[in-house]
């Protein structure tokens, strides 16, 4: 905590997962919450000792970036996290997960109830709260979708004080489903302090060597899982020119899945072009997008999307998967170009338009139009939004 400012409250923030893994919802909370914890709010994250391929592998606390980090094991259907709920100010809540979500929902009524605690709550779905239901096992998406469509609906509207979505797209279909539009609040995610800094002058003399290597390329940042279908854009490779390699980057999380994409490359014979860079960060990260040929995300389903935003910021050109919450972002011949979401012939005709009109005026003026738009989505910003959305519940 930052000593030199006065306590604004606490605030204990419940999560699945948590740092060191690095996807959309961590960064989210990972950016947010450390710049409220620098302007004096006391910031607790109850998570799991788990990481997607390590069970119980993390230490039980730990304190980063000014927020008390508190970890607890998965057992059964969830977690127990220990809300200290006197001293709290409210409780926010990341994801939606029958579990603890549905206990922590509970224990709230009871303390407003019955000790006629003020405390307030906090829900950011991330999309959770409407997801891709054929993503679930038939028998888990059938328990959960019941529960969304019942005790969901009726804990969010009678517990919850407000709800924060991170895109319009998100907001559209929590209101459609029931919730009370007055709850929602729309304040979507930031980008890195690295997007303001010399990508240029700064990158590491290894990502320099790797994109020399790798040029021409076409990049996809996010986890390796089914949802976000990068098989479909290994598809596409072989319908490209032989030169241009699709680079991979991100943790995996699904080790299925990355059987699944290997097992395609080899029959395909495109062990050679596809390449998994693993996690990147900072400003080598930011430095393989400027230099990339195109972003590519054809997930098929998004609530915002961290990754494709960060390609916008450096100026790449977007091909992403139509009717999701891409097009909030991607406007069809704006910004890139939106297709099916399984069609890799469609994927493989725009990135090759692209890659013969590199240099043309219509792509000059697209990356300039990319990073326009992403001026001035710095998580300090959001941060700040966030804040002030908590502030109305708090202050009442």
């Amino acid at each position: 905590m930052n000593n030199n400012l006065p306590t604004k409250g606490r605030l204990d923030v419940v999560v699945k997962y948590f740092y060191p893994l690095m996807a959309g919802i961590e960064v989210n909370i990972m950016n947010v919450y450390s710049h409220l914890a620098e302007k004096g709010w006391e910031v607790y994250i109850h998570t799991t000792t788990d990481m997607p391929d390590m069970l119980d592998s993390l230490q039980k606390r730990e304190e980063i970036n000014n927020l008390h980090i508190i970890r607890y094991r998965w057992q059964w259907f969830g977690f127990s996290p220990k809300v200290e709920w006197d001293k709290t100010s409210a409780l926010c809540l990341h994801n939606f997960n029958v579990f603890p979500h549905s206990w922590l929902f509970l224990k709230v009524w009871w303390e407003r109830f019955f000790k006629k605690s003020r405390i307030k709550v906090f829900l950011t779905p991330h999309g959770g709260f409407t997801p891709e239901w054929p993503t679930f096992s038939p028998g888990v998406r059938f328990f959960k979708r019941i529960y969304h469509n019942t005790l969901g609906i009726f804990f969010i509207n009678h517990i919850v004080d407000g709800l924060r979505s991170v895109s319009e797209w998100e907001m559209e279909k929590t209101v459609k489903l029931g919730v009370k539009s007055e709850k929602v609040r729309v304040i979507q995610n930031g980008l890195e302090k690295e997007v303001l800094e010399d990508v240029e002058e700064l990158a590491s003399s290894e990502v320099r060597e790797l994109v020399t290597s790798l040029t021409p390329y076409v990049i996809q940042i996010g986890r390796i899982h089914p949802i976000k279908n990068q098989k479909v854009v290994v598809e596409a490779l072989q319908l490209l020119p032989q030169e241009i390699k699709f680079a991979i980057v991100g943790p995996v999380t699904d080790f299925d899945y990355e059987k699944e994409l290997r097992k395609t490359m080899k029959k395909l014979g495109l062990k050679r072009r596809v390449i998994f860079l693993g996690v990147k960060i900072g400003i080598d990260k930011y430095y393989l997008l400027r230099h990339s040929l195109a972003g590519v995300h054809m997930a098929y389903w998004e609530s915002y999307c961290n990754a494709v935003h960060e390609y916008m910021s450096q100026g790449c050109i977007c091909v992403v998967s139509k009717d999701t919450a891409l097009e909030e972002l991607v406007k069809n011949n704006q910004n890139g170009y939106c297709v099916k979401v399984d069609d890799s012939k469609a994927v493989a005709e725009k990135i090759k338009y692209i890659y013969q009109s590199r240099g043309n005026k219509e792509m000059l003026k697209m990356m300039e139009r990319n990073v326009a738009f992403t001026k001035g989505h710095s998580w300090e910003a959001i941060a700040d939004r966030v804040e002030d959305f908590y502030n109305r519940y708090l202050e009442e």
